[in-house]
């Protein structure tokens, strides 16, 4: 049982949001768009019912919100109950931004957004000199090692805005020296030395953030592949809206007969800025030594734990996990683990003492309606939400 979902049937937005809503969906103008005109997904029949779904559910009473238009592929990860309710709506962006990178291009659909995470519908259309019917062929084998489209990877700048132009002028020297085929090969150019992005790097490498990617179709007609992204910060401090937000995204491979080749020499870049009625809640606990962080959103929770002077109570991100819970406005409690989907985090603990810090990054299964948590419990300490 989802308490979540029955609150959602009888959760309606308050004014301010559904002013802002309402005013931008009426001024909204649909923008360029570089997609496929027959998108035929793994699980395409099921999706655009889903679609459908969203059509009819969004047909509602006289002055509520409508937003009808999620793409079929957020429809599918997050159901299509969840488009109507006020998290939805105020996490959702028509982005429809696309930049032509050389022989490929780059669109980004829709996002779904919060100060702390960004879902994001990808379009990479191949070049012209790919053949269609052998990326077909790849796409639909099961076997990965025989036949195969990876997914590219991609890293995550916080910019004042930057231009293909302009990272291709810096970087297409260091281009020629790396195997877009090989992880080790291109790891530390899309880690740390992108010349004119590194100072507005999002370390996916440490604790600053975690990412996820899924491959949702390919559409012949068009030589495009689609992606669903997302990324979640653990940093407090970090605002995914307070600045443009680049994508650095490698070639994707492409293995036939065992064999691998990336489908172009170089990487890709696309620069948007998400939007979204701030949702994030956070709070902040301490008692003598012991200190605790909570940051919840619709899609995502962090926590961290830490004693100075004390051994810390939980030894890794799994305890801490299994002992956090939500505090709703009804007195109830909600197991975190119960909602949660992928796990990341960190242990600094002291052999010596057992002092230090445990923390964790969890992203939901469904969209979590914040308002009906007052606060984040790890075992016996309470967290306040503000």
């Amino acid at each position: 049982m989802n308490r979540y979902h029955d609150a959602m049937e009888h959760c309606a937005p308050p004014p301010e949001l559904e002013a802002r809503l309402r005013e931008a969906v009426l001024s909204a103008e649909p923008g360029p768009q570089v997609r496929p005109a027959v998108f035929r997904p793994r699980g395409f029949v099921r999706k655009t019912v889903l679609a459908a779904v969203i059509a009819a559910a969004l047909t509602v009473s006289a002055g509520a919100v409508v937003v009808a238009n999620w793409d079929a592929i957020l429809a599918s990860r997050f159901g299509a109950w969840a488009a109507s309710t006020p998290m939805g709506q105020a996490a959702f962006q028509e982005v429809q931004i696309t930049s032509v990178c050389d022989d490929v291009t780059l669109t980004v659909r829709q996002a779904l957004v919060s100060e702390k995470t960004v879902y994001l519908v990808l379009d990479y259309q191949l070049p012209d000199t790919v053949d269609r019917d052998t990326v077909e062929m790849a796409y639909a084998d099961t076997d990965w090692r025989t036949n195969s489209v990876s997914n590219p990877d991609v890293s995550y700048y916080l910019t004042g805005d930057i231009s293909w132009e302009e990272l291709k002028a810096a970087d297409q020297d260091k281009w020629a020296d790396i195997d877009w085929t090989d992880y080790t090969s291109y790891c530390d150019y899309m880690g740390r030395d992108a010349s004119s992005l590194v100072d507005f790097r999002l370390i996916n490498y440490t604790s600053g953030s975690s990412g996820h990617a899924e491959s949702q179709g390919y559409d012949p007609e068009t030589n495009t592949l689609t992606y669903l992204y997302s990324i979640t910060a653990k940093d407090g401090s970090l605002d995914f809206t307070a600045q443009p937000l680049t994508l650095v995204v490698t070639p994707p491979v492409l293995r036939v007969d065992g064999v691998d080749t990336a489908v172009t020499d170089h990487p890709a870049l696309l620069t948007f800025q998400p939007e979204a009625i701030g949702q994030t809640r956070t709070g902040s606990l301490r008692q003598d030594s012991l200190y605790a962080q909570a940051t919840l959103s619709p899609f995502a929770i962090s926590v961290k734990l830490g004693d100075v002077s004390a051994p810390v109570p939980y030894e890794s991100i799994d305890d801490l996990l299994w002992a956090t819970a939500l505090v709703c406005r009804d007195g109830t409690t909600q197991p975190v683990w119960e909602l949660a989907t992928g796990l990341t985090g960190s242990t600094s603990i002291s052999q010596d003492d057992g002092h230090g810090s445990v923390s964790f990054t969890t992203q939901f299964q469904d969209l979590l309606d914040v308002s009906q948590v007052t606060a984040v419990r790890v075992g016996d300490v309470t967290i306040p939400l503000e």
